[in-house]
């Protein structure tokens, strides 16, 4: 709690202060005015006005901000539960990582086993067979977050990493939220290079996976450096998962 009263990154929701006593205890945080962005895509109306701009931003900003738990915190920080109902938006839309209540502090010269945590459809394929956790589990989870935002919806069909042949061939814009206007040509590149990243988050090798830092580098070098070889309109899920966007 203590290291949390210091966090200063504006993706972060601000945490004043905590009460620790036998009868009373709770966290003091900033209010963050629309809620969870798991209740912003399920209400039919205000997911109308998550626009791909927004969406695309606020993906950046969660991105730098699990980078800042991981790299830049002294000791590391390990979210452990990053899903959309722990992403708040404000009324411009803009994102704040919440919930530390499951945060482990990572220990360079511990084996940081852990009690199980996280959520069902966001945790990382390893925790079933290891309690060992790393940065790696929240690159997972975010990788779900990332489809969850682009698709409008938990990507639960996408996640068992065996998509069948049909599933392959599905084009990206199919799986794009229908409640949003047809991305630009500039939208489009940066969704392509969001659900290429979102598979890479999603690779069952913890080792095959970016670190938060790999993926900021790239959101932010991105998106007219080297075009797609493939054009949006006819990019396939199967492309996406090793198309270099």
């Amino acid at each position: 709690m203590e290291i949390l009263t210091q966090i200063r990154q504006r993706s972060i929701v601000k945490m004043y202060g905590f009460c620790s006593h036998p009868a009373y205890k709770f966290l003091v945080y900033d209010y963050i005015q629309q809620g969870s962005l798991h209740g912003i895509l399920e209400n039919q109306e205000v997911a109308k006005e998550l626009d791909w701009t927004k969406r695309i931003a606020l993906a950046t900003d969660v991105t730098q901000a699990i980078l800042y738990l991981h790299h830049e915190c002294s000791p590391p920080i390990i979210h452990r539960d990053i899903k959309s109902n722990n992403i708040l938006l404000d009324t411009s839309f803009k994102a704040f990582v919440s919930d530390f209540s499951t945060a482990r502090i990572l220990k360079p010269d511990s084996s940081n086993w852990s009690a199980f945590a996280g959520t069902y459809g966001y945790m990382a394929p390893e925790l079933s067979y290891t309690s060992v956790v790393t940065e790696k589990c929240d690159v997972y989870s975010f990788g779900v977050v990332v489809l969850e935002l682009v698709m409008g919806k938990h990507p639960r069909d996408l996640l068992d990493g065996s998509l069948s042949s049909g599933e392959e061939a599905m084009l990206v814009k199919d799986i794009l939220d229908q409640r949003s206007m047809t991305p630009t040509t500039t939208e489009e590149k940066s969704l392509a290079l969001l659900v290429n990243l979102a598979f890479s988050f999603l690779e069952s090798s913890p080792q095959a996976r970016p670190t938060m830092r790999e993926a900021y580098q790239t959101l932010i070098q991105q998106p007219c450096s080297s075009p797609s070889p493939v054009p949006f309109s006819a990019l396939t899920l199967q492309q996406a998962m090793h198309v270099d966007v």
